[in-house]
């Protein structure tokens, strides 16, 4: 039996398969009504220390914790249990101190650096006697006390996970040295090979002075290793000091001194990107006040500056500080956006914050900034800029007020720094950021007068593609809107397919709504492998590789394809196939304790699943938060904490679950998991949102409108969901309390515009289907001759590229076919496709 079975199944595979069904459809443009310009630089980048962006990545820098600074607290923080803890002083937002702390991965006080004796006798160790600079008060003491005959003691760094050292390239060496005399030399600079071998190098010194002195040098390599580290052999017995020693490959990107890593920059500068945001995000924030970043320390002599604690856990140097900011703006061809701290820390860290009085010298530091980037040389910080080699002014266009705050108060703030701003730079555009997936319309109201208002936007899976033209629904208020960090974050793994195909329709739609939307970044846009701070970023790299998402290759097609003025675009399709919702029930709490029993699922009058809870069999908890027994014919979860617990797949569509549940206590009421679509858990939250509304949800996304509504703690309720296809319909008590139907994600979207320069119609397409598309593109008002179709999609939706594989999925172009004017295109399964149609 077993022979016959595997014999019909290789068979059924080498048989041909009936193709994917196709559904048809049209897309029609009409060339003779132009829409909205678009601005030349809608899409730009969002630069942020977040998982070794800068230091360990884009900056060029090859040595890690170069000044011996990487193991001091942040300023006014304290070491409680393994955890940095800020001062416990009242929140900006709630006026009471917040509990977030952040664990401390610190584990020597010289991270990187490491002593090996070779055999003799040696110990290092960090003083703050004999500082360097103020900026950086500590160094490395090496005190060698025996030496082997033909050995030497060495101290070695590891880089940033590895130093990327390639055969014939030249790295430039400099350091601090000093010794009070005892050390007799020499001191041998070498880059060495993960297993030991000398992979370059170079005499630094024989003697030493008392007192500080610099070296350079420079080390060429014999052979290549991406793994490779830096070593200082010390040849005699004695004592000698170390501080800021600093490796670069001699070849940076534009061949810049203290420059950038020419991979990396060369892959941003495929994105075209409009403008450049820096520094942050949370980066500009800090997680105290005390830690957020000043843009005068990050200018001037390396060796000046003192370095900020990045809210993501480590040390930045600064050395891409504000004028390499500005510098890579313009070598970009891109406009600066500038964010200056409002006085608060990063609301979701410690929130703390400086008093009133102090607001006006943070906005003179904003105004002196403003000068150093376009102030004439005649000016105390246009000079200085000149000093710097950059006597001509640099790109800067925006300042942006903060980083994701709320509240009249944080608009009362951002009213003082616009009208000083405006005052003395009139043409300088001005943004508040408005929290987090919204506009906080209390802001704006407080601030006033405002240029942009900056809202961030993390979707879940298939939002981007359920609301498509989202920004239709705003009301224009006569200030422009900038995306200023936006991602489908959650569901996609590392990045896949469908993150880039949401990504996309988020984009379009930004692009269709220019009237309104003027300005959007991707964030976040770089992360070194080796210290991922957040789940999906554009640019993976390690130390001498990179590979770039399928939303990489997204951005760098709408770049390169963006109109400069939209065109009214109707698609009309009917997808050939349909998705209901399948049965995949369990039971959840949202920081509430609660109970349920007797639940049972039927679908036409059949019972399918029933348990009265007489024992917790067929009930499997899922993840590690809450506590779930049973107690007296009820299935209690006890712990007020997000918790869930499901029975077995169930599957098929178009049932009824029916329970009773109570809540205990808690903040919210409770959510029942009824099935999957698309991918996602499908549920109803009943008593959500701090037990002030109900929602249908997919995974995390509203579907539809919430509806205002609370639980008693307490009470038993009778709860009925009915499923039918993608509608759900829950009852409380009998009674209906919501209906939501499941917007389809499997959708062909489209938009298109003329390029005015070459006359080109663009037209951008997503089909998020399992299934091809055959369309019909009908233009009027212009009659297309010949094109091209550039297409990234790939047959498997979750597939992503790797270090592996980082082609997989890469865009593809080829000729389109047009005849007597008309074009036919076959759109094919989860693909972003580009039409450029040259017309007569």
């Amino acid at each position: 039996m077993l022979r016959s079975l595997l014999f019909w199944a290789i068979l059924l595979l080498l048989v041909p398969q009936p193709p994917a069904p196709r559904s048809a459809g049209t897309i029609t443009v009409d060339a003779s009504r132009p829409g909205h310009e678009i601005p030349a630089n809608l899409y730009g980048i969002f630069f942020e220390e977040i998982s070794h962006a800068g230091d360990g990545g884009l900056y060029a820098e090859l040595i890690q914790n170069r000044g011996f600074e990487d193991s001091r607290l942040p300023p006014m923080c304290k070491l409680e249990n393994g955890f940095v803890v800020p001062p416990r002083t009242p929140h900006f937002d709630t006026g009471k101190p917040s509990e977030w702390r952040l664990r401390w991965n610190v584990t020597s006080e010289t991270p990187a650096w490491t002593l090996d004796a070779g055999g003799g006798s040696a110990e290092m160790r960090l003083t703050d006697a004999t500082p360097l600079t103020e900026a950086t008060p500590h160094s490395l003491l090496v005190e060698v006390k025996a030496v082997p005959a033909g050995v030497a003691v060495a101290v070695r760094n590891e880089g940033y996970w590895g130093i990327n050292v390639q055969q014939g390239s030249q790295y430039r060496l400099s350091l601090y040295a000093r010794s009070d005399g005892s050390f007799k030399g020499p001191i041998t600079a070498r880059l060495e090979s993960a297993d030991g071998r000398v992979l370059a190098s170079a005499p630094i010194a024989s003697r030493l002075a008392n007192g500080w002195t610099k070296f350079e040098a420079t080390l060429t390599a014999t052979d290549t290793d991406p793994k490779a580290r830096f070593a200082l052999h010390l040849g005699s017995t004695g004592t000698v000091g170390f501080d800021f020693v600093s490796l670069f490959p001699a070849k940076t990107w534009r061949d810049r001194p203290n420059g950038l890593r020419p991979d990396l920059a060369e892959i941003i500068a495929g994105l075209r990107p409009g403008f450049v945001r820096w520094p942050g995000g949370c980066f500009a924030e800090g997680i105290n006040i005390e830690s957020r970043p000043q843009w005068k320390r990050s200018i001037g002599r390396l060796e000046d500056r003192t370095g900020t604690y990045s809210p993501w856990g480590y040390w930045s140097t600064d050395g891409f500080g504000y004028h390499e900011f500005l510098q890579f703006s313009e070598d970009l061809g891109a406009d600066a956006l500038f964010v200056v701290n409002v006085g608060v820390s990063c609301s979701m860290r410690s929130g703390t914050f400086l008093e009133d009085d102090a607001l006006p010298g943070l906005i003179h530091d904003a105004l002196d900034a403003i000068e150093y980037a376009i102030g004439p040389v005649s000016s105390r910080w246009g000079a200085l800029r000149a000093r710097h080699g950059h006597p001509a002014p640099f790109p800067l266009k925006y300042i942006e007020i903060g980083n994701e705050q709320r509240g009249e108060r944080y608009g009362e703030r951002v009213a003082m720094f616009y009208k000083a701003i405006k005052a003395k730079y009139p043409r300088m555009q001005i943004a508040l950021s408005s929290w987090i997936a919204g506009v906080d319309q209390r802001i704006i109201d407080a601030a006033g007068k405002i240029d942009i208002v900056d809202e961030h936007a993390y979707k879940p899976l298939h939002w981007a593609i359920e609301n498509f033209d989202s920004f239709a629904a705003y009301k224009r208020q006569g200030w422009d809107l900038y995306i200023g960090e936006f991602a489908t974050n959650a569901g996609v793994g590392r990045g896949n397919v469908l993150a880039m195909l949401n990504d996309a329709a988020y984009m379009m739609s930004m692009e269709k709504n220019s009237d309104l939307v003027k300005l959007g970044s991707y964030a976040p846009l770089l992360e070194n492998v080796n210290d991922r701070d957040w789940p999906v970023n554009m640019i993976h790299f390690d130390s001498s590789r990179a590979y770039l998402r399928a939303t990489y290759y997204a951005n760098k097609l709408f770049a390169e394809n963006l109109p400069t003025i939209n065109l009214a675009t109707v698609v009309d399709y009917t997808p050939a196939t349909s998705k209901p919702i399948t049965a995949r029930v369990g039971l959840g709490t949202h920081n509430t304790a609660a109970e349920f029993k007797d639940v049972t699922i039927e679908r036409n009058g059949q019972t399918l699943f029933r348990s009265n809870f007489s024992s917790a069999d067929g009930w499997t908890p899922e993840g590690r938060r809450g506590r779930w027994s049973v107690v007296d014919g009820a299935y209690r979860q006890e712990e007020q904490a997000i918790a869930w617990s499901y029975i077995p797949e169930t599957g098929g569509a178009d049932y009824t679950v029916s329970l009773e549940a109570r809540k205990l206590s808690g903040l919210e009421g409770f959510i029942i998991p009824v099935g999957v679509a698309d991918g996602r858990r499908v549920q109803w939250n009943v008593g959500g949102w701090g037990n002030t509304r109900h929602a249908v949800q997919a995974a995390d996304a509203v579907v539809g409108e919430q509806q205002r509504g609370s639980i008693e703690t307490g009470r038993w309720y009778d709860i009925r969901i009915d499923v039918r296809d993608r509608t759900i319909r829950g009852y409380l008590d009998g009674q209906l309390v919501q209906e939501r139907t499941l917007p389809r994600i499997d959708k062909v979207l489209a938009i298109s515009g003329r390029d005015a320069k070459s006359g080109d119609i663009i037209i951008k397409v997503v089909n998020s289907a399992p299934e091809a598309a055959a369309m019909t593109v009908n233009i009027s008002g212009a009659t297309p001759a010949s094109g091209t179709a550039t297409v990234l999609r790939s047959d498997n939706p979750l597939e992503e590229n790797s270090f592996d594989e980082p082609t997989k999925i890469v865009p593809q172009t080829s000729p389109l076919t047009v005849r007597g004017g008309a074009v036919s295109h076959t759109f094919e399964p989860y693909s972003l496709t580009i039409l450029r149609l040259r017309t007569r």
